[in-house]
């Protein structure tokens, strides 16, 4: 669990600038989370709200904000499941790069 925590804070607090820094922080939580969840340390919620931890704020509001927009169902204080947060998160990014950052 120690290490998923460290985990969460390195990356809460650098920087997620593309898709390839958004899976590169995916993969280094699935390989600690899944064992947590198999091992029922940690719940399927608990799952979502760490990897969600670990976003930059900047990111996971930019996230909250495209969510809402596309569904009416979802509230910025929810916590989106970390597949959605994947989906959305990846979205941003490619947008934010066509922008030009």
């Amino acid at each position: 669990m120690a290490e998923l925590v460290k985990l969460i804070k390195k990356s809460a607090k650098g920087n997620i600038a593309d898709e390839e820094d958004l899976d590169t922080y995916y993969r280094k939580f699935w390989i600690i989370a899944a064992d947590l969840v198999e091992a029922d340390i940690i719940n399927k919620k608990q799952h979502n709200e760490y990897f969600w931890k670990g976003l930059p704020r900047e990111l996971r509001y930019a996230i909250s904000d495209r969510l809402e927009a596309r569904d009416a169902d979802f509230k910025s204080d929810q916590v989106p499941e970390v597949e959605k947060a994947m989906e959305v998160g990846c979205f941003v990014l490619r947008k934010a790069a066509a922008r030009g950052g």
